[in-house]
Protein backbone atom coordinates (compact mmCIF):
# COMPACT_ATOMS: atom_id res chain seq x y z
CA UNK A 1 0.00 0.00 0.00
CA UNK A 2 1.99 3.40 -1.02
CA UNK A 3 1.43 5.83 1.75
CA UNK A 4 2.22 9.73 1.70
CA UNK A 5 5.20 10.72 4.02
CA UNK A 6 3.48 13.18 6.79
CA UNK A 7 6.08 14.76 9.17
CA UNK A 8 8.85 17.83 9.21
CA UNK A 9 9.44 19.97 5.78
CA UNK A 10 13.17 19.64 6.84
CA UNK A 11 15.36 15.91 7.31
CA UNK A 12 13.93 15.57 11.04
CA UNK A 13 15.64 13.13 13.73
CA UNK A 14 13.99 9.60 11.97
CA UNK A 15 17.09 6.82 12.08
CA UNK A 16 19.09 7.18 9.01
CA UNK A 17 19.70 3.37 8.54
CA UNK A 18 17.08 2.35 6.27
CA UNK A 19 18.71 5.19 4.25
CA UNK A 20 21.73 3.66 3.70
CA UNK A 21 20.95 0.62 3.24
CA UNK A 22 18.58 1.46 0.25
CA UNK A 23 21.24 3.20 -1.13
CA UNK A 24 23.68 0.46 -0.54
CA UNK A 25 21.00 -2.10 -2.03
CA UNK A 26 20.45 0.06 -5.32
CA UNK A 27 24.11 1.79 -6.09
CA UNK A 28 26.10 -0.88 -4.74
CA UNK A 29 28.43 1.13 -2.42
CA UNK A 30 32.18 -1.03 -1.73
CA UNK A 31 32.63 -0.72 1.59
CA UNK A 32 28.46 0.03 2.16
CA UNK A 33 28.20 3.87 3.38
CA UNK A 34 26.46 4.21 6.76
CA UNK A 35 24.37 6.52 8.66
CA UNK A 36 27.33 8.86 9.43
CA UNK A 37 28.05 9.56 6.02
CA UNK A 38 23.97 10.41 5.51
CA UNK A 39 23.89 12.64 9.47
CA UNK A 40 27.08 14.54 7.87
CA UNK A 41 25.70 15.73 4.51
CA UNK A 42 21.91 15.74 5.22
CA UNK A 43 22.50 17.54 8.91
CA UNK A 44 25.81 18.98 9.57
CA UNK A 45 25.71 21.51 6.82
CA UNK A 46 26.07 24.89 7.99
CA UNK A 47 23.51 26.23 5.07
CA UNK A 48 21.00 24.31 6.88
CA UNK A 49 19.72 20.92 6.95
CA UNK A 50 18.61 18.72 3.97
CA UNK A 51 14.83 18.40 2.94
CA UNK A 52 14.36 14.89 2.01
CA UNK A 53 11.97 13.71 -0.43
CA UNK A 54 10.71 10.05 -0.05
CA UNK A 55 8.18 7.02 -0.77
CA UNK A 56 7.14 4.49 1.26
CA UNK A 57 5.00 1.31 0.67
CA UNK A 58 3.78 -0.43 3.70
CA UNK A 59 5.76 1.66 6.00
CA UNK A 60 9.06 0.51 4.38
CA UNK A 61 11.13 2.92 2.46
CA UNK A 62 11.49 2.34 -0.86
CA UNK A 63 12.04 5.75 -2.54
CA UNK A 64 14.95 8.44 -0.94
CA UNK A 65 15.78 12.16 -2.64
CA UNK A 66 17.03 14.61 -0.51
CA UNK A 67 17.93 18.39 -1.13
CA UNK A 68 21.44 19.99 0.18
CA UNK A 69 21.05 23.63 0.49
CA UNK A 70 23.36 25.40 -1.33
CA UNK A 71 23.70 28.97 -1.92
CA UNK A 72 25.36 31.27 -4.84
CA UNK A 73 25.58 34.71 -5.79
CA UNK A 74 26.19 36.83 -8.29
CA UNK A 75 27.82 39.71 -9.24
CA UNK A 76 24.93 41.81 -9.37
CA UNK A 77 23.44 40.68 -6.39
CA UNK A 78 25.55 42.13 -3.59
CA UNK A 79 22.68 42.09 -1.18
CA UNK A 80 23.24 38.81 0.77
CA UNK A 81 19.01 38.68 0.75
CA UNK A 82 19.28 38.19 -3.00
CA UNK A 83 21.32 35.28 -3.13
CA UNK A 84 19.87 31.61 -4.89
CA UNK A 85 19.44 29.25 -2.03
CA UNK A 86 19.26 25.57 -4.11
CA UNK A 87 19.09 22.58 -3.21
CA UNK A 88 21.62 20.29 -4.17
CA UNK A 89 19.58 16.91 -5.86
CA UNK A 90 21.54 14.21 -3.98
CA UNK A 91 21.00 10.24 -3.79
CA UNK A 92 17.87 9.87 -6.06
CA UNK A 93 17.00 5.92 -5.53
CA UNK A 94 13.84 3.39 -5.57
CA UNK A 95 14.32 0.23 -4.55
CA UNK A 96 14.15 -2.19 -7.27
CA UNK A 97 10.86 -4.35 -6.29
CA UNK A 98 9.14 -1.27 -7.00
CA UNK A 99 10.18 0.23 -10.20
CA UNK A 100 7.60 0.60 -12.57
CA UNK A 101 5.16 1.46 -9.93
CA UNK A 102 5.49 5.10 -9.90
CA UNK A 103 7.55 5.44 -6.90
CA UNK A 104 10.30 7.72 -9.09
CA UNK A 105 7.96 10.35 -9.43
CA UNK A 106 6.23 9.80 -5.81
CA UNK A 107 9.93 10.35 -4.36
CA UNK A 108 10.88 13.21 -6.96
CA UNK A 109 7.54 15.29 -6.82
CA UNK A 110 7.58 14.69 -2.87
CA UNK A 111 11.35 16.42 -2.72
CA UNK A 112 9.08 19.67 -4.48
CA UNK A 113 6.46 19.30 -1.63
CA UNK A 114 9.65 19.63 1.07
CA UNK A 115 11.73 22.09 -0.51
CA UNK A 116 9.56 24.41 -1.17
CA UNK A 117 8.13 24.46 2.35
CA UNK A 118 11.39 24.59 3.32
CA UNK A 119 12.36 28.04 1.34
CA UNK A 120 14.60 26.73 -1.24
CA UNK A 121 14.13 28.02 -4.76
CA UNK A 122 15.03 25.17 -6.64
CA UNK A 123 16.79 21.79 -7.20
CA UNK A 124 20.12 22.15 -9.21
CA UNK A 125 20.74 18.41 -10.05
CA UNK A 126 24.53 17.36 -11.65
CA UNK A 127 22.84 13.99 -13.46
CA UNK A 128 24.78 11.40 -15.32
CA UNK A 129 24.27 10.53 -18.90
CA UNK A 130 21.80 7.94 -17.52
CA UNK A 131 19.31 10.23 -15.41
CA UNK A 132 19.63 13.54 -17.50
CA UNK A 133 17.35 12.52 -20.53
CA UNK A 134 14.89 11.53 -17.98
CA UNK A 135 15.09 14.69 -15.57
CA UNK A 136 14.55 17.22 -18.60
CA UNK A 137 12.21 14.82 -21.16
CA UNK A 138 9.54 13.39 -18.27
CA UNK A 139 9.88 16.25 -15.64
CA UNK A 140 10.93 19.26 -17.24
CA UNK A 141 13.53 20.02 -15.79
CA UNK A 142 16.21 22.51 -17.71
CA UNK A 143 19.37 21.56 -19.08
CA UNK A 144 21.69 23.93 -18.33
CA UNK A 145 25.17 23.13 -19.01
CA UNK A 146 27.96 20.27 -19.68
CA UNK A 147 31.41 21.02 -17.93
CA UNK A 148 34.38 18.68 -19.31
CA UNK A 149 37.12 17.46 -17.37
CA UNK A 150 40.33 18.53 -18.82
CA UNK A 151 44.24 17.39 -17.50
CA UNK A 152 46.68 20.26 -16.28
CA UNK A 153 49.93 20.17 -17.51
CA UNK A 154 51.88 20.75 -14.41
CA UNK A 155 55.37 23.19 -14.99
CA UNK A 156 58.77 22.18 -13.75
CA UNK A 157 58.37 25.33 -11.10
CA UNK A 158 55.45 26.05 -9.80
CA UNK A 159 55.19 29.23 -7.44
CA UNK A 160 55.24 27.64 -3.58
CA UNK A 161 52.11 26.23 -1.26
CA UNK A 162 51.94 25.14 2.15
CA UNK A 163 49.89 21.43 1.89
CA UNK A 164 48.06 20.41 5.04
CA UNK A 165 46.63 16.60 4.69
CA UNK A 166 42.98 17.29 6.45
CA UNK A 167 42.62 15.47 9.51
CA UNK A 168 40.70 16.15 12.93
CA UNK A 169 43.25 17.90 13.98
CA UNK A 170 43.32 20.40 11.08
CA UNK A 171 38.85 20.93 11.21
CA UNK A 172 39.41 21.59 14.97
CA UNK A 173 42.45 24.10 14.69
CA UNK A 174 42.30 27.40 13.05
CA UNK A 175 43.55 26.76 9.59
CA UNK A 176 40.26 26.48 7.86
CA UNK A 177 39.55 30.14 8.95
CA UNK A 178 42.81 30.95 7.97
CA UNK A 179 42.25 30.14 4.38
CA UNK A 180 38.88 31.75 4.56
CA UNK A 181 38.46 34.99 6.56
CA UNK A 182 36.39 36.63 4.51
CA UNK A 183 33.62 34.77 2.40
CA UNK A 184 34.00 34.38 -1.11
CA UNK A 185 32.88 37.43 -3.08
CA UNK A 186 30.71 36.41 -6.31
CA UNK A 187 32.22 35.88 -9.44
CA UNK A 188 32.54 38.59 -11.95
CA UNK A 189 30.03 37.21 -13.99
CA UNK A 190 27.07 34.39 -13.75
CA UNK A 191 26.76 32.82 -10.05
CA UNK A 192 29.19 30.72 -7.99
CA UNK A 193 29.00 29.01 -4.37
CA UNK A 194 29.30 31.24 -1.31
CA UNK A 195 32.02 29.70 0.62
CA UNK A 196 32.61 30.76 3.93
CA UNK A 197 35.46 28.71 6.29
CA UNK A 198 32.36 27.12 8.17
CA UNK A 199 31.03 26.02 5.14
CA UNK A 200 34.72 24.39 3.90
CA UNK A 201 35.14 22.91 7.59
CA UNK A 202 31.80 20.92 7.07
CA UNK A 203 33.01 19.93 3.89
CA UNK A 204 36.70 18.46 4.36
CA UNK A 205 34.78 16.86 7.53
CA UNK A 206 33.35 14.10 4.87
CA UNK A 207 33.54 10.67 6.75
CA UNK A 208 35.84 8.68 4.60
CA UNK A 209 37.23 11.15 2.68
CA UNK A 210 41.06 12.24 1.88
CA UNK A 211 41.82 15.83 1.30
CA UNK A 212 44.57 18.33 1.14
CA UNK A 213 44.69 21.83 1.30
CA UNK A 214 46.75 23.83 -0.11
CA UNK A 215 47.22 27.18 0.64
CA UNK A 216 48.96 30.25 -1.55
CA UNK A 217 48.76 33.95 0.17
CA UNK A 218 46.14 34.84 -3.03
CA UNK A 219 44.45 31.46 -3.14
CA UNK A 220 43.29 27.87 -1.09
CA UNK A 221 42.58 25.01 -3.04
CA UNK A 222 41.75 21.61 -2.63
CA UNK A 223 42.84 18.26 -3.45
CA UNK A 224 42.62 14.27 -3.57
CA UNK A 225 43.67 11.78 -5.39
CA UNK A 226 42.36 8.77 -7.36
CA UNK A 227 43.17 5.84 -9.99
CA UNK A 228 41.73 5.47 -13.41
CA UNK A 229 42.97 2.19 -14.31
CA UNK A 230 46.80 1.79 -13.43
CA UNK A 231 47.00 5.28 -13.17
CA UNK A 232 47.17 7.55 -9.82
CA UNK A 233 45.59 11.08 -10.84
CA UNK A 234 45.83 13.95 -8.21
CA UNK A 235 42.41 15.92 -8.57
CA UNK A 236 41.66 19.16 -7.74
CA UNK A 237 38.59 19.68 -6.26
CA UNK A 238 38.24 23.61 -5.67
CA UNK A 239 40.08 26.87 -5.76
CA UNK A 240 39.27 29.69 -3.32
CA UNK A 241 39.89 33.02 -3.31
CA UNK A 242 41.62 34.24 -0.04
CA UNK A 243 40.47 37.79 -0.52
CA UNK A 244 38.38 40.15 -2.87
CA UNK A 245 40.47 40.72 -6.32
CA UNK A 246 42.16 38.34 -6.42
CA UNK A 247 43.68 38.17 -9.95
CA UNK A 248 43.46 34.26 -11.62
CA UNK A 249 46.20 31.64 -11.23
CA UNK A 250 48.20 29.84 -13.51
CA UNK A 251 46.46 26.16 -13.65
CA UNK A 252 49.84 24.86 -14.44
CA UNK A 253 51.23 26.63 -11.19
CA UNK A 254 48.48 24.91 -9.20
CA UNK A 255 48.74 21.61 -11.32
CA UNK A 256 52.80 21.72 -9.82
CA UNK A 257 52.05 22.01 -6.61
CA UNK A 258 49.46 18.94 -6.90
CA UNK A 259 51.93 16.57 -8.91
CA UNK A 260 54.35 17.31 -6.33
CA UNK A 261 52.12 16.72 -3.38
CA UNK A 262 50.60 13.67 -4.69
CA UNK A 263 53.56 12.36 -6.79
CA UNK A 264 51.64 12.06 -10.00
CA UNK A 265 52.40 14.43 -13.27
CA UNK A 266 48.30 13.81 -14.29
CA UNK A 267 46.09 16.56 -12.36
CA UNK A 268 42.63 16.51 -13.16
CA UNK A 269 40.27 18.70 -12.75
CA UNK A 270 36.35 19.27 -13.62
CA UNK A 271 33.91 22.48 -13.52
CA UNK A 272 34.60 25.97 -14.03
CA UNK A 273 36.78 28.61 -12.02
CA UNK A 274 37.20 32.21 -12.86
CA UNK A 275 40.44 31.82 -10.29
CA UNK A 276 42.02 29.24 -12.96
CA UNK A 277 44.30 30.66 -15.78
CA UNK A 278 45.48 28.83 -18.83
CA UNK A 279 43.75 24.94 -20.10
CA UNK A 280 45.16 21.55 -20.23
CA UNK A 281 43.93 18.66 -22.38
CA UNK A 282 40.39 17.73 -22.48
CA UNK A 283 39.60 14.40 -20.59
CA UNK A 284 37.69 12.34 -23.84
CA UNK A 285 34.06 11.44 -22.72
CA UNK A 286 34.89 7.79 -23.06
CA UNK A 287 37.37 7.90 -20.33
CA UNK A 288 34.94 9.53 -17.46
CA UNK A 289 33.52 7.19 -15.42
CA UNK A 290 29.95 9.02 -16.54
CA UNK A 291 30.22 12.04 -18.37
CA UNK A 292 27.98 14.92 -16.05
CA UNK A 293 25.63 17.52 -17.30
CA UNK A 294 23.88 19.97 -14.55
CA UNK A 295 19.82 20.63 -14.57
CA UNK A 296 18.08 23.19 -13.07
CA UNK A 297 14.32 22.94 -11.56
CA UNK A 298 13.04 26.25 -10.35
CA UNK A 299 9.99 25.95 -7.32
CA UNK A 300 7.17 28.36 -7.71
CA UNK A 301 4.54 30.30 -5.37
CA UNK A 302 1.29 29.81 -6.73
CA UNK A 303 2.63 29.58 -10.27
CA UNK A 304 5.16 32.41 -9.79
CA UNK A 305 8.63 30.89 -10.34
CA UNK A 306 11.56 31.90 -7.19
CA UNK A 307 14.00 32.24 -10.16
CA UNK A 308 14.27 32.53 -13.63
CA UNK A 309 16.09 29.44 -14.81
CA UNK A 310 17.78 31.33 -17.51
CA UNK A 311 19.23 33.77 -15.50
CA UNK A 312 20.93 31.55 -13.75
CA UNK A 313 24.44 30.47 -15.03
CA UNK A 314 26.94 28.44 -13.39
CA UNK A 315 30.66 29.98 -13.63
CA UNK A 316 32.39 29.14 -10.43
CA UNK A 317 31.89 25.12 -9.57
CA UNK A 318 33.78 22.49 -9.57
CA UNK A 319 33.81 18.82 -7.78
CA UNK A 320 33.67 20.37 -3.85
CA UNK A 321 30.65 22.23 -4.99
CA UNK A 322 28.94 18.57 -4.85
CA UNK A 323 29.29 15.29 -3.80
CA UNK A 324 31.80 13.49 -7.16
CA UNK A 325 34.37 13.29 -4.37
Amino acid sequence: MTEPDNGGHSDDERDLTPTADLLNLVFGFHPPIGSDLLNWYYRENPEGVASVGTARDDGRLVGNYALVPIRFHAADGSDPGRDLRLGLGVDLSTHPHVRGTGAFRRTVEDSYRVGTADGLDGILGVANAESLPRMVGTFGWRHLSDFGARFLVPVPDGIPATSHPVNADLLAGPLPDQALPLPTTPPSTGHGTRWTADLLRWRLARPGASYVLHLREDVAFVSTSSRYGPFRVAVLLKVLARRPAVEPVSARCIAAVLARHHRTPMVLHWGASPLLRGGGFPLPRSLMPSPLGIVLHAFDDDGIPRLVEEDLSLTAFEFLDFDAY
